[in-house]
């Protein structure tokens, strides 16, 4: 199976690299499939040419996305909006739309399949969320609920499973299409999933569990991605 990673679209300084976190790459890998590195160098004739060969597009965690593509006002909170990024992950879902290709989003990248179809955020929980049981931040653990029958469910055979937290937006209304199928404790949206689609976005980090915690207990996520 090919996994196409989207690019980070991080500049530092004059420096322009193409690159992911190597998290990502090592849990695909560990579950069996080829991690491909997408570029946003290209045009969508190119982009399309490239995503035409793949199984699967992964959308990673990183910064923030614009309030504006969800009609929001920019909040204090917000410091790490990448416009640069935003859009090249519009013009991959785009494409991916287009080919049907099945779409997996993990943390930010999640947030984007709720933004990209017309839903909202909160921009930040802390301040925002009505509820603060857990803090979401800082890599802290806790269990999540996930509905039966799930996509997420049927991926890694339980529908009860401990994960990382590191973040500090998350899904506020679902997007049109799209259903709630996991929740913390406190009742922050973990996985999002479409009804027609083959989409699912996750808040959590299981890559950071595969590959840099030793934890097993979600390397069935990446083992059972052809079953999106």
């Amino acid at each position: 199976m090919f996994v196409g990673i989207s690019e980070l679209c991080q500049t530092k300084g004059k420096v322009r690299n193409v690159s992911v976190r190597t998290n990502y790459a090592e849990s695909v890998a560990k579950g069996g499939h080829l991690p491909v590195i997408l570029s946003r160098y290209g045009s969508d004739d190119q982009l399309e040419e490239i995503l035409s060969r793949l199984d699967l597009l992964l959308l990673p965690g990183g910064g923030d996305i614009s309030p504006a593509r969800y009609g929001g006002t920019q909040a204090p909170a917000l410091v790490r909006v990448n416009l640069l990024r935003d859009s090249f992950e519009w013009r991959l879902l785009t494409l991916a739309e287009k080919r049907r290709l099945p779409v997996v989003g993990i943390c930010r990248g999640c947030q984007v399949l709720n933004v990209f179809h017309g839903g909202t955020l909160w921009q930040d929980l802390p301040s925002e969320f009505p509820v603060q049981e857990i803090q979401h931040r800082g890599g802290t653990h806790h269990p999540i609920s996930i509905a039966a029958g799930a996509r997420l469910a049927r991926m890694i055979s339980s529908t009860s499973v401990m994960v990382n937290s590191s973040h500090h937006q998350a899904v506020k209304t679902p997007a049109p299409g799209f259903r709630i199928v996991a929740t913390s404790p406190d009742g922050v949206v973990e996985a999002i999933e479409s009804e027609d689609y083959p989409a699912l976005g996750v808040q959590f980090h299981p890559e950071v569990m595969v590959a840099k915690e030793h934890d097993t207990s979600l390397l069935k996520f990446f083992q059972n991605l052809p079953l999106l």
